[in-house]
């Protein structure tokens, strides 16, 4: 691997890491915002009857996004890890991103949900994504790991 694709990928990880950073801590603000700040747009009205499904939407949501971020930092620091090897696909990271399925499962779960959450309305909705984001990122760590297997068949080769 050439000195340049080695400086675009790590350009690329920072670029997105910056990117998660800020997305993170949008989220975070917006859920501060909307438990602590009455004059949030959309405050957060509790419910007697489901407040033990707030807190859990709002709990899910917190750790979801959170883990998700360290799994994709997990990701991008093993991924340039390897790079000064030639090792572009660290098998660590076909399990990780096994891993990110679960956690998109939950937070494609929490997504549907939130916005009744904040409400305060008693509905509990499935939409498409919650099962369709998951199989996407499956997919995707099946893809991985192909990738995993021909760049090392490629280096026994050599």
């Amino acid at each position: 691997m050439n000195d340049s694709t080695r400086k675009s990928i790590r350009r690329l990880s920072i670029a997105t890491l910056i990117l998660g950073g800020l997305t993170l801590a949008y989220v975070y603000w917006e859920m501060i915002a909307q438990l602590w700040v009455d004059s949030y747009i959309y405050p957060l009205n509790w419910n007697p009857d489901i407040k033990a499904w707030q807190i859990f939407i709002l709990v899910a949501r917190f750790i979801g996004v959170t883990a998700l971020f360290i799994l994709c930092s997990i990701f991008l620091y093993r991924t340039n890890r390897g790079l000064p090897e030639g090792d572009i696909f660290p098998k660590a990271n076909i399990s990780l991103i096994r891993w990110t399925a679960l956690v998109a499962a939950l937070l494609a779960f929490v997504h549907s949900n939130y916005d009744a959450v904040v409400k305060g309305e008693s509905a509990l909705m499935l939409d498409s994504g919650v099962f369709l984001i998951p199989l996407v990122v499956l997919l995707f760590a099946g893809l991985y790991k192909m990738a995993y297997l021909a760049a090392k068949d490629s280096h026994l080769a050599i």
